[in-house]
């Protein structure tokens, strides 16, 4: 590693003061690793002992001699963080995301005293459980440890922990209640932010720029870190013809023209972080005016911006405070800093008027808008946010939003005005259907609201019923597979639509959502016999896919092969040893098959119906 390091320019010698951090002289330069366009220098975060973790082990009880000594982490532990941050930067790994491994590897030596070659698994399970580390810290624990194993450092290797899910079995209150509504923007919030940045006068130039970068947000769902990087030239129309007559498609009844929006992607950059990836989204025709307006504006407000940046950055030795880099796209194509439609003016006092006082002055610091300024603006750092200065109330200027928010709210949208999955997923540059749906966060009467029943359901099944949306489910075939979509297939081949709903009005009297999935059987007719044991062969049983019900399931198969093992512990002649042993097998079994089931499906097709009247052996 020594050798990669010095090939790409990079001395292995890092001076630290007496605290462990690295002096800004020869503290090394990632970008050197990756030949990332960031625009500040991201250095490798220090070697400093964390005291706030080493104290909050020793008010736990840890014994001193667990616990390194002095400020600094020792040279053996410094050279295998100097390692993994050239193994991990020069295989194409974003900066941030290598100095976050660097800060684990960090914390990890902060709380144990040995060389990274005595290092074992119960190390790491000691860290991880010292406090609740939330999922991205414990994710990059565990990237540690498979360094360590792939590159078989340690004598105790494997040394990867198995990090624990969080035991979370919360379910939804109701059938309107969201799916982790929290990653949605808060209501009061989203509204004040939009009356803000349509309705306000900015204040200055710098909140002019910041209601256009907020304004795209809202209307495209694009990441924040794109809009910020999206170039001035990003309207892209597109005329279409009808392939028949060759005449413009408007009038025969297509569309004669659209809009698509030319941006940079990220995470597109797997092994090229020196690229910026060139795409494109499609303008909804009933957004094209919003959008147009805003860029427009945009220009126009920037343009001044811009020109003098390109005056700059030809002789921009004499202009070092300005941002006057070249990139290059995915296509080959050069662009410059100035090509943005967004740039911030620094430390300029002429960013704090509006209009812009012109003309600028030869050398005004101008840079790209960046991702940390848009935090504060909308709240979540503290410094001068959008809501503190613009608010109408004293509760509005306390207020923040999420930027990814915004990304969640128009995924969910799409998903609730029917748009297919497939386009959803194009439309975000998404390489797989399933990770638009990691954004949909629609509750099951809205999934439900666009599937039509057929006239012969409307005589008896009521609008708006709990029957209705039963009803719904099966036709749509979210329960076909249950006991009562199986029985209502049936009725509906033999006899007919309207005896089929006739039966299907008589028994879906509910839909009923349990700890471990959906069951559509008719509890008022016949109370469920099992106590909601739907894991033991119920033929009701539906898998939901909700996350909630997968926790309570592992949590549930967890606590039963305990119980199996301790059967297993008894002498061989206790007395019911061998069908404890037994019914926790089967029950292990069935929560296994409720795991593995894909959502929507029977988990027991062919299982029991434990609502049917069980024969009297004593008649």
């Amino acid at each position: 590693m020594r050798r990669v390091a010095s090939s790409h320019g990079l001395d292995w010698h890092i001076e630290l003061d007496s605290n462990g951090a690295a002096t800004s002289n020869t503290d090394w330069d990632l970008r050197k690793l990756n030949k990332s366009h960031d625009l500040h220098v991201p250095g490798s975060c220090g070697f400093a002992v964390s005291r706030d973790l080493t104290a909050m082990a020793a008010s736990t009880g840890w014994h001193p001699s667990q616990l390194p000594e002095g400020a600094v982490l020792g040279e053996d532990v410094q050279d295998f963080i100097k390692a993994l941050i050239v193994e991990h930067c020069s295989s194409g790994r974003s900066t941030g995301d290598t100095q976050q491994i660097a800060r684990a590897a960090r914390r990890l030596f902060s709380l144990v005293r040995c060389p990274p070659w005595e290092l074992s698994r119960e190390n790491f399970d000691a860290v991880l459980g010292l406090k609740a580390w939330s999922d991205k810290p414990a994710r990059d624990f565990s990237t540690v440890a498979r360094y360590i194993d792939e590159n078989l450092i340690s004598v105790h290797c494997p040394v990867r922990p198995e990090l624990k899910r969080k035991e979370s079995s919360a379910l939804l209150g109701s059938l309107q209640e969201r799916q982790h509504a929290e990653k949605l923007p808060d209501l009061s919030a989203l509204l004040e932010l939009t009356r803000i940045v349509f309705q306000e006068t900015p204040q200055t130039y710098m909140d002019a720029v910041r209601f256009g970068v907020v304004k795209l947000a809202l209307f495209t769902g694009l990441r924040i870190e794109e809009v910020l990087t999206i170039p001035a030239d990003c309207l892209v129309w597109d005329e279409h013809l009808d392939i028949v007559t060759g005449r413009p498609a408007g009038t025969v009844g297509g569309v004669s023209r659209s809009l698509r929006l030319h941006y940079y992607a990220e995470k597109h950059i797997d092994g090229a972080p020196n690229l910026l990836v060139e795409a494109h989204q499609h303008v909804p025709a009933m957004f094209e005016d919003v959008v147009v307006s805003t860029v427009t504006e945009m220009v126009e407000i920037v343009g001044p911006v811009r020109e003098l940046l390109r005056l700059q950055q030809q002789n921009p030795s004499r202009f070092p405070d300005s941002d006057c880099r070249i990139f290059r796209t995915s296509s080959g194509r050069p662009v410059w800093t100035s090509d943005r439609l967004f740039l911030s003016l620094g430390r300029s006092t002429a960013g704090r008027t509006y209009p812009l006082q012109l003309p600028l002055q030869e050398d005004t610091e101008i840079k790209p808008m960046l991702y940390p300024g848009m935090l504060i603006a909308l709240g979540r750092h503290a410094g001068r946010s959008m809501f503190s200065v613009y608010g109408r109330s004293p509760e509005s200027k306390l207020m923040s939003i999420k930027p990814h928010s915004l990304r969640h709210l128009m995924n969910t949208e799409m998903f609730r005005k029917n748009v297919p999955d497939t386009i959803i997923t194009h439309q975000f540059g998404r390489r797989t259907v399933a990770q638009s749906y990691e954004y949909d966060h629609r509750n099951l009467a809205e999934k439900l609201s666009f599937v039509k029943l057929p006239p012969a359901a409307s005589k008896v099944l009521p609008a708006g019923s709990a029957k209705e949306l039963v009803g719904k489910m099966v036709v749509s075939g979210m329960a076909l597979q249950s006991h009562l979509g199986q029985s209502f297939k049936r009725i509906q081949h033999e006899s007919g639509d309207e005896a089929a709903f006739i039966y299907l009005a008589a028994n879906a009297d509910g839909f009923h959502v349990t700890p471990y999935g959906f069951c559509t059987n008719s509890f008022s007719v016949n109370p469920c016999t099992r106590h909601l044991k739907c894991f033991d062969q119920c033929k009701h049983f539906t898998a939901s896919g909700v996350a909630e019900h997968r926790v309570t399931l592992e949590d549930l198969r967890s606590k039963l092969v305990a119980m199996r093992d301790a059967a297993r512990c008894k002498p061989a002649t206790t007395v019911g040893r061998k069908n404890q042993i037994a019914h926790a097998e089967r029950l292990i079994a069935g929560v296994s098959a409720a795991l593995h089931a894909q959502p929507n499906q029977s988990v027991f097709a062919d299982g029991i119906d434990h609502s049917t009247l069980k024969e009297d052996i004593f008649k």
